[in-house]
């Protein structure tokens, strides 16, 4: 593990979220993960909520560029903490949102990385 594979999970979740699929999204995350996702005021504690929130999140075709980036390893994962812009598609056209995300990653017993915690808000001077 290091800072560039961890900041490789996290481009991958980016292209995840580009494949359209709430399910291929919501699969990166344990299933004990917490969500606090950008757009909602609900924590997302189950895998149910998460699929929920997906649904219609990606419904806005979401595409994200991280402009800021800071990783930190531990003994036993790592976290991820930066920027990034998505760029959304609304009722009214395209929209570019700056957000502050968090990113908290673990390897599970199959040896594959997962996500067990990810916060992602509005930056302040949007």
């Amino acid at each position: 593990m290091n800072k560039n594979h961890i900041e490789s999970l996290t481009q991958h979740w980016i292209n995840t979220l580009e494949t359209q699929s709430p399910e291929e999204v919501v699969n990166l995350y344990t299933d004990a993960a917490i969500l606090i996702p950008t757009v909602s005021n609900q924590i997302r504690k189950t895998k149910e909520e998460k699929l929920a929130y997906f649904e219609t999140f990606l419904q806005q075709k979401p595409t994200a560029n991280i402009t800021e980036s800071t990783v930190t390893l531990n003994s036993d994962g790592a976290t991820h903490t930066g920027k990034y812009v998505f760029n959304l598609k609304t009722n009214t056209g395209s929209e570019s949102v700056t957000c502050r995300f968090t990113f908290q990653f673990k390897q599970i017993d199959n040896g594959e990385w997962k996500i067990t915690h990810h916060h992602s808000s509005l930056n302040p001077e949007n």
